[in-house]
């Protein structure tokens, strides 16, 4: 993202003057003419909320983000190597979280004021004085307008609103699509015979139909599946969270002319495909198979794809290698857990993890990344025991990584280890209660009979 403009709860965000443009166009013709000024904070301050919403919403969930307002409206992208890989539940929440946001802050306490009698007094005296000088009315009228409609909108299932990402959490980057062309069409319809915003209802959902079919086209062309959303998880970190398909090509056609003979026409791979197949070679333990996939692909590929190739096909200390060489040049790590799968089957997470720990800071944070999604993997103890190391090298922020250990150490079955890590998190100054009382993987450590004792400590 580039520069912020300013922060709010740390948070980086960017206005583009487009968004403010856009906005005022939308209140031209509202009267008087204080009434457009108005309309146009009263939009950036909802879909800030919105946004907001989002990107606190991740920082609960352990990933930094950013926000930017743009044209039509503003987006949340996970940004830094913190990155998180996000379960299904948590990436629907997330989803969900903008909207819940703006109509719990804005839009529902706006509409109560405007069900008011304070709404109607207010109103009449201002339509009394001539409906000219200031008045709160018209502010609490479209202030729950915009909010509340923005989120319902929102939530419709049309790709890329929220409600659309979660539709591809739920049911797939194809089924989403097919979703969000139909859903886009009604509503392209209703806008339109509806009158309110007539023309450019029509145009303005007919682009997104015309998205998603370009979008589905796409994804169909191979029959391929999207590999980038984890196993048993869900999307990816970005924006707020939510897999995307694939834009794949036809393959072209080479000419390769081995010797002297005569020319033959072989069919190769575009590189996007043949990640694709080799990563589900690699999810089937294939090493073979994946290899000569990449091989049909001609040279290069994803750094972490290569070393799954190497690792199942050995030696295993020129994948620690190359595994090695991918954190250090990608340190927010693979796009999907197949990698980290490996190398806790094969035992060497733990190799892995300390050389990257011994290369420094952003290998401390690659490791981290590593723990993260050893643990979505449901490799509990490969997780646990690289995130000691990840402590034990003094990362950016040893109290949730002292936590994630500890719920790795839970999920593994060694609750008592787990409770260690409990009070190494306290230690190490964590301080969210909530967190504790409520997270999931940490239910076997609360029953312990010293549980009571680490808990009181942040209640004191």
């Amino acid at each position: 993202m580039a520069k912020p403009h300013f922060r709010i709860f740390g948070i980086p965000i960017r206005v583009e003057p487009f968004f403010v443009i856009v906005a005022a166009l939308f209140g031209l013709r509202l009267e008087p003419l204080w009434v457009v000024f108005a309309w146009v904070v009263i939009v950036f301050v909802s879909v800030l909320v919105h946004e907001l919403g989002h990107a606190l919403t991740y920082r609960a969930l352990g990933q930094r983000s950013a926000i930017v307002l743009h044209g039509f409206g503003g987006f949340t992208v996970a940004t830094g190597g913190g990155r998180r890989v996000l379960s299904k539940p948590k990436s629907i929440f997330v989803s969900i979280s903008g909207a819940l946001a703006q109509l719990v802050f804005l839009g529902l306490p706006a509409w109560l004021l405007y069900r008011s009698d304070w709404y109607t007094d207010t109103l009449f005296e201002w339509a009394v004085a001539g409906a000219s000088g200031f008045s709160w009315a018209p502010v609490v009228y479209y202030l729950q307008f915009v909010s509340i409609w923005w989120a319902l909108f929102n939530l419709l299932p049309i790709r890329p609103l929220d409600g659309g990402h979660v539709a591809e959490t739920l049911f797939g980057f194809e089924t989403a699509c097919k979703l969000s062309i139909g859903f886009a069409i009604v509503a392209a319809f209703v806008t339109f015979r509806s009158g309110q915003f007539g023309l450019f209802g029509l145009v303005f959902f007919g682009i997104f139909a015309y998205m998603n079919f370009q979008d589905l086209r796409a994804g169909q062309s191979t029959g391929a599946f999207d590999v980038d959303a984890p196993e048993g998880g869900s999307a990816p970190t970005r924006q707020h969270p939510g897999g995307r398909g694939r834009r794949r090509g036809r393959p072209d056609l080479q000419v390769v002319r081995p010797g002297a003979g005569s020319p033959d026409l072989t069919p190769r791979l575009p590189m996007a495909e043949a990640e694709t197949r080799a990563w589900n070679a690699l999810r089937a333990g294939d090493g073979g198979q994946a290899a000569s996939i990449m091989r049909s692909a001609g040279d290069g590929g994803n750094p972490f794809l290569r070393a799954g190739i190497a690792l199942l096909s050995g030696p295993v200390e020129m994948a620690d290698d190359l595994f090695e060489s991918a954190y250090r040049a990608e340190p927010a790590g693979p796009p999907n857990l197949v990698p980290a799968t490996l190398l806790a089957d094969a035992g060497r997470a733990v190799p892995v993890a300390a050389r990257l720990v011994a290369a420094g800071r952003e290998g401390i944070e690659a490791a981290s990344g590593l723990q993260t999604h050893l643990h979505y993997a449901e490799r509990f103890q490969a997780a646990a025991e690289v995130g000691e190391q990840v402590f034990a090298a003094g990362p950016q922020s040893p109290a949730q990584t002292a936590f994630e250990v500890a719920c790795s150490w839970a999920r593994a079955g060694s609750a008592d280890e787990a409770l260690r890590w409990v009070e190494a998190a306290v230690d190490a100054g964590f301080r969210a209660p909530g967190l504790l009382d409520g997270e999931p993987d940490l239910a076997s450590v609360r029953a312990l009979p010293g549980w009571a004792a680490v808990r009181s400590r942040l209640s004191a």
